[in-house]
């Protein structure tokens, strides 16, 4: 009897030019997206790791220096203001109401010497800073001619000077000095809106219509940043550290730097013009936004373990996809298949990878960590593909990850063209697909049809 051929949907789609490699290409699609499962929990714990060194971070500059803010001095001379009113019998009154002036100093010389230390709590070092500032200057005669206060409503001998630093726990020792006197500063202001938080210190004998010089010493501990207030009408501002990796922050960038490896150098020069608030104002007429002006530097650590590891595993995806095109490829020019099951094993081994560095980078250098996990996930996937699927195919696949391997970790090292090099690594593993597939007939690849059966 007459054989007919198999008449059922797979058989017909198999018989279709091109088919077969459509179905493998489709699947392996499907296995890389497979991988975004245990990639996105390695991102959050990624992520997670990152938020409690956060955390430390917190707590240890709670307990040695926030990110310090120094502003100042001010001067506050106090000064009475006179209302006349009617009473109900017809006789005048008079109400005296006590108001406040603010100075600022018309020259201010302000020199940072930063010196960095590390912190370790667990597994976690913190930067953190001592640093010695020097803040000298003078104040101009304070003069309320533009007010038409009188002389005699003035309160010298009420003179406050005030002094602002952003997390006085971080103070270690504070020494004031103006018009040849040492004053004595009394934690807190209260009553003073200008500062969120500072010192202020009493001024006995103010003399009035004269200038007075004045020198503050400043030791203060502190983390991730420095910076001051500019509030001289002439300001210079020069701070030097060990540290080699600053970030210069605040309203104006230093006029002048110089970084090495051994540290940095910077230095301001700026005017009352720059600023948003004037040199002398009463409390009834503004309050000053201060803050807004500070300028300073912050230490930066480009190194920082989690950053690093969140941008590797963004990558990921691409390191699996280009591994799994390396079997596929090598396995299609070789007439070698490699099971589903032998790509979710490959791309567990990948995934143990960015584990690998996580965690040893907890405990030694990135680099070591990352070279470390570079050469067990190569050696793995190396033997395993060369054991079960073929020898050739697990050295190529060996090979092509270890370019892909150091190809990120050499991103890792860049900043300003880690997209146009991505971009290049990219275009390049591309062409050499396209390469050395070009004389593969697609259409051609599939199980050879079967010849009809004779049914008896």
């Amino acid at each position: 009897m007459a054989a007919f051929p198999d008449s059922s949907i797979a058989a017909q789609l198999s018989r279709i030019p091109g088919f077969d490699i459509s179905k493998r290409v489709i699947m392996l699609g499907i296995l890389i997206l497979i991988m975004l499962i245990p990639l996105t929990m390695i991102g959050d714990l990624v992520y997670e790791r990152s938020v409690r060194r956060y955390e430390v971070e917190n707590q240890i500059a709670g307990q040695w220096g926030e990110s310090q803010v120094v502003g100042g001095p001010v001067l506050m001379i106090p000064y009475v203001t006179r209302s006349n009113y009617v009473r109900a019998d017809g006789s005048t009154g008079e109400t005296v109401t006590e108001r406040a002036a603010y100075f600022l100093p018309d020259k201010l010389a302000i020199n940072a010497d930063m010196d960095s230390d590390f912190r370790r709590r667990s597994l976690h070092e913190v930067l953190v800073y001592t640093s010695k500032v020097e803040l000298t200057g003078s104040f101009a005669p304070a003069s309320f001619s533009e007010w038409n206060v009188p002389v005699g409503d003035i309160k010298w001998d009420s003179a406050l000077l005030l002094f602002a630093v952003s997390d006085i726990s971080g103070i270690v020792s504070l020494d004031i000095t103006l018009a040849n006197r040492s004053l004595k500063p009394m934690p807190g202001l209260a009553g003073i809106n200008i500062f969120n938080s500072g010192l202020q210190a009493r001024v006995p004998g103010l003399e009035a219509g004269k200038a007075h010089d004045f020198s503050i010493n400043l030791s203060l501990n502190g983390s991730r940043a420095l910076q001051f207030l500019p509030m001289g009408n002439a300001t210079t501002i020069k701070v030097q550290s060990d540290w080699p990796d600053p970030g210069f922050v605040g309203a104006v960038l230093p006029q002048a730097r110089t970084i090495s490896r051994e540290g940095f150098n910077a230095h301001w020069d700026t005017t009352y013009i720059s600023r948003p608030y004037p040199s002398q104002w009463r409390a009834s007429d503004m309050s000053p936004i201060l803050l807004d002006s500070a300028i300073g530097v912050e230490l930066t650590q480009p190194g920082d373990v989690y950053q690093q590891s969140d941008r590797i595993v963004k990558y990921s995806l691409l390191v699996i996809g280009l591994t799994f095109a390396t079997i596929f490829v090598v396995g299609l020019l070789t007439d070698v298949r490699a099971h589903m099951v032998q790509y979710l094993l490959v791309g567990g081994s990948i995934c143990i990878f960015y584990l690998l560095v996580l965690s040893l980078s907890e405990q030694i250098r990135f680099d070591l960590a990352y070279g470390i996990a570079s050469a067990v996930d190569i050696a793995v996937v190396s033997l395993y593909v060369g054991r079960t699927v073929r020898r050739h195919v697990g050295l190529i696949a060996a090979a092509v990850l270890a370019m892909v391997h150091g190809w990120m970790f050499v991103l890792l090292q860049m900043e300003d063209f880690v997209l146009l090099s991505g971009t290049i690594g990219l275009l390049l593993a591309l062409v050499t697909v396209m390469y050395v597939t070009r004389n593969v007939d697609w259409y051609r690849i599939g199980p050879a049809p079967s010849p009809p059966q004779a049914v008896s």
